[in-house]
């Protein structure tokens, strides 16, 4: 277990990162905060600027066996922060919302124990992600040529989660998060002056007749088994003038499901009826997607291994019915061996994740570093 001064410390590093949060893709600072931190340590090997931002140390043991990864996100989100902290964001409309720089924290206090008792056999991967919040961080980790050097047989990762009691940790096998992406439809057609706007393309009745046909698809998949959920975030037409019938037209939509398959089909029918909506009405089309999420489907065996290291420290333990609507682009890993992702517990009435109140609890470290030390403990010396 840590140590009550080592905990002290690690509660600081975690207000000093959240106080100087930084968007995803730009965690440069962040990055050099917690290689500022362990520094003092001496892992066998440090890999700098994995996928942009990203930091990885590496804990070899005595002899060959399974290469472990543990992984926790450190970007923040563009959201103002409302906490009146003394370690608030100094940073405006920006702020760890999302407990990140708690997962951080708690992943340098593991490292704390790794520099004190190496794995038996094996090797430990310590991945602090960058831009897990748009989705695109774990595949610029995967994509970069140093992972070949990480390459995990294994991996795990958690996330706090507020609304389940504080240290409860909680599990599901199979599909824990949901597979989700962003849909760009743009409507393009001709502008005109406001008193002629015969002369023109106006794709008003485009945009209209997309989202009356969206939120119809959205109820027509609600009737259906599976689940699929369909939200249109952002919807504009031309621009703010009097005198400019608009040309164009721009309509955003989230699509989310607990299997990736079904997203891609899901995806193919919202773009099918853009597609004959603009060919109706005589307009161009064009669509883009955007911060995609693979479904983080858990390992059973992993999932087992984390229960494990939950009932060894005497943590009261939840088992999710269905998997969470949001997503996590931990899912990525997924493609290269077996994951597990857990919650733990910020407490019943703690503040969402993502709300302009939300701020990580410190006495939640102590309980992600155990986790993680006796979830590596089972397979690294058996």
């Amino acid at each position: 277990m840590i140590g009550t001064r080592e905990t002290e410390k690690l509660i600081r590093l975690r207000r000093e990162l959240h106080a100087n949060p930084e968007l995803s893709g730009h965690e440069n600072k962040t990055a050099k905060r917690l290689l500022n931190f362990l520094k003092t340590l001496n892992p066998d090997q440090v890999l700098q600027n994995l996928g942009g931002n990203g930091l990885a140390l590496v804990f070899k043991g005595n002899v060959p066996g399974k290469r472990i990864l543990f992984r926790a996100d450190m970007d923040a989100l563009p959201i103002e922060e409302k906490n009146e902290l003394s370690y608030a964001s100094k940073n405006t409309g920006v702020a760890h919302l999302c407990g990140h720089d708690g997962h951080s924290s708690m992943l340098a206090g593991f490292a704390l124990l790794l520099n004190e008792k190496r794995p038996e056999k094996g090797e430990v991967i310590l991945l602090f992600q960058p831009a897990e919040e748009t989705g695109q961080g774990a595949l610029q980790v995967i994509n970069d040529p140093k992972f070949e050097r990480i390459k995990p047989d294994l991996a795990f990762a958690l996330h706090n989660l507020p609304g389940f009691e504080r240290h409860t940790v909680v599990l599901r096998e199979q599909t824990f998060a949901a597979a989700s992406v962003g849909i760009k439809i743009h409507f393009i057609g001709r502008t005109a002056h406001a008193s002629q706007p015969e002369t023109g393309l106006n794709p008003a009745t485009a945009l209209a007749k997309l989202m009356l046909e969206l939120e119809q698809l959205k109820k027509q998949w609600q009737a259906e088994k599976a689940f699929k959920l369909l939200t249109i975030t952002h919807a504009r037409l031309g621009e703010e003038a009097f005198g400019t019938a608009p040309g164009e037209a721009f309509c955003w939509v989230t699509i989310r499901s607990f299997e990736d398959e079904t997203l891609e089909a899901m995806q193919q029918q919202c773009l099918d009826l853009a597609t004959k909506i603009a060919r109706d009405n005589q307009l161009e089309m064009q669509s883009s997607s955007h911060e995609p999420f693979a479904a983080t489907v858990n390992d059973p065996l992993l999932t087992t291994i984390a229960e494990n290291a939950a009932a060894h420290h005497q943590l009261k333990i939840i088992k999710l019915e269905n998997p969470f609507r949001w997503s996590e682009d931990f899912g990525q890993f997924g493609n290269y061996g077996p994951i597990t992702l857990f919650g733990i517990g910020s407490g019943k009435n703690h503040p969402a994740l993502h709300n302009p109140d939300y701020d990580f609890p410190d006495e939640l470290i102590p309980t992600g570093i155990a986790m993680f030390d006796a979830i590596c403990r089972q397979i690294t010396n058996s």
